[in-house]
């Protein structure tokens, strides 16, 4: 009987450090990589309303590429090298600035970002678009389980929160907003972080 407590508190023991860990994780990535961070949001939202797409580094090393191009009837997925020629044949024959593609790929390198798309969500009705990406970072491997991911949801406008800075729908305030299913927490009143198994 007495294996029962001794398994709890070392469950919520673990749960508090991952929390802990997620937290200050939050804090010194976030300060760490503003810089780049708004230069990936710069750039990609350029991009992006130029020609909708979205982009990928599949590898640990960030040096392989998956690219999807979305066109008004379909979507194209295609994945590259870095510096395969194939990948600035397929960015020419869709109408991309190579230059901006591959700044866009040296900023997420620098901030071990693994996945930038745009997602659409409503508010009265209205379309509104976030901009969503995801990192890969080694401070996030924790004894829980090894490949996390640190994912962040960037809006346009201030978004509402309750008393624990978890993101909230502004069309009703109760209730919290879930983006792929996961809580958000903010970051500042437009940027918003939760930290996941999946990075996308």
């Amino acid at each position: 009987m007495r294996k029962y407590p001794l398994i709890l508190i070392i469950t919520l023991a673990t749960l508090a450090t991952a929390c802990n860990h997620s937290r200050k994780f939050t804090q010194n990535y976030y300060s760490e990589n503003e810089t780049a961070i708004t230069a990936i949001r710069d750039r990609f939202t350029r991009m992006y309303d130029a020609h909708p797409f979205s982009l990928e580094l599949k590898d640990k090393y960030l040096e392989r590429v998956g690219l999807e191009i979305i066109t008004d009837s379909i979507k194209y997925i295609y994945a590259f090298n870095i510096n395969e020629h194939y990948l600035t044949d397929t960015l020419r024959k869709y109408g991309f600035s190579i230059q901006d593609m591959g700044d866009l790929i040296i900023d997420m390198q620098k901030a071990h970002c693994t996945w930038i798309t745009s997602l659409d969500y409503y508010e009265n009705h209205r379309k509104k678009e976030l901009l969503f990406l995801s990192v890969r970072h080694k401070e996030l491997e924790t004894f829980l389980k090894p490949e996390k991911y640190f994912a962040m949801a960037l809006f346009n406008e201030t978004q509402p929160v309750d008393e624990k800075k978890r993101l909230l729908d502004k069309e009703g305030v109760s209730q919290l907003r879930k983006i792929n299913g996961k809580i958000y927490r903010s970051i500042n009143d437009k940027i918003f972080y939760a930290v996941t198994d999946m990075y996308r």
